[in-house]
Parts: structure tokens; C-alpha cells; sequence
């Protein structure tokens, strides 16, 4: 016997979000720093350390499947990172039509580092690929979350401690108060 009729089960997608906002809420648990090590050391090759992400990353800057696994593969080289604040670098790129007017790329903040307080003048997505932050509002978001904020929000955010945060983000227009724009 069934514990509820097929027509009763929930859409994968919900199931799949459930899980998601189930992972997000509980507090991470740090594994033993040798076993983490090993870990880390077994998958973090350029091809695979960011796999997961790379069809979310195709839709979010508007490329195919093989340009984003190109580009997610490229952040493990040091010569694509462009240092623009102390604890933070980004990587510039072109994204596809959907992205035209937009800021692309992605942005790296060193653990525990504060990102400056800024002004959305467009519409901002984000695609968290490693790491996780705090907003200045207490909210914690950690990889594999996406994030929007619409035009005209504000707001600060430092990386979370235990990792250095990297994020691949479109943002149409962003104004950083107090400091000088950038060319």
C-alpha cells in the first residue's frame, strides 16, 4: 500500500526547492579539518570544482553549457583576476544577449572580508558558487543559493569566515557611495 496516491506526490521541483530551503536553514557542520582537506583536495580541479553550477551559470549570463564550464573553469587561474578593492577581485566577461548593458562576471572576497556598501541602479542577480555571506540585514546565504535584488535596493555583505566567497553575478548598474566610479 501506498503511502499517498501519485496524484497526491509533490512536483520534483518542489521536492528539489523543499530540500533547499531545508539545507539552507540548518546550521553547517564543519567536518574534521583532515577529512575536509582530502575532500577538497580530491575534487578541486578546475573541470569539476564548479560542475554543478554550470548549466545555472549558462542561463544566468545568457551562454551555452560549454562556454560556462570554460568560464568556470578559468577561476582557478590567477592572471583572470582583476584586484579592484583590498579582499576583492572580479573577473570581467561578456554574457549573451539577455545580458546586453550589464555588469558580468564575477567577484571573489576574501574570508571574512566586508564587499562596500552599494546602490542597485538596475536590477541584480547572483549564483553563489563557493562560500557564503552575511548581509548587513543578519541574512546568511551560502553556495549554491541565487540572490536578486531589484533597483533600488542597498546593502553591504562580508564573507563568511571559513572560506573565501566567489560569485558569478549580472547586475544592471551598481553605484558604490564615497567611492571614486570605475572607468
Amino acid at each position: 500500500m501506498a503511502l499517498w496516491a501519485a496524484e497526491d506526490a509533490m512536483p520534483a521541483a518542489a521536492v528539489a526547492e523543499a530540500f533547499t530551503a531545508l539545507s539552507l536553514a540548518l546550521p553547517p557542520a564543519s567536518p574534521p579539518a583532515e577529512a575536509r582537506a582530502r575532500l577538497l583536495a580530491a575534487v578541486a580541479t578546475p573541470e569539476t570544482r564548479f560542475a554543478p553550477f554550470v548549466a545555472r551559470l549558462a542561463r544566468l549570463v545568457d551562454v551555452a553549457h560549454e562556454r560556462a564550464r570554460e568560464l568556470l573553469a578559468s577561476l582557478a587561474r590567477a592572471d583572470v583576476w582583476e584586484t579592484v578593492l583590498p579582499n576583492v577581485e572580479l573577473v570581467h566577461l561578456s554574457g549573451g544577449p539577455a545580458t546586453a548593458g550589464a555588469d558580468v562576471g564575477f567577484v571573489r572576497i576574501a574570508a571574512g572580508a566586508t564587499f562596500p556598501h552599494h546602490l542597485h541602479r538596475g536590477d541584480e542577480r547572483c549564483l553563489i558558487l563557493q562560500g557564503g555571506f552575511v548581509e548587513d540585514d543578519g541574512t546568511v546565504t551560502r553556495a549554491g543559493a541565487s540572490t536578486y535584488r531589484p533597483a533600488g535596493t542597498a546593502h553591504t555583505l562580508t564573507a563568511l569566515p571559513d572560506e573565501d566567497l566567489v560569485y558569478a553575478v549580472v547586475v544592471f548598474g551598481v553605484e558604490f557611495p564615497g567611492l571614486p566610479p570605475r572607468p
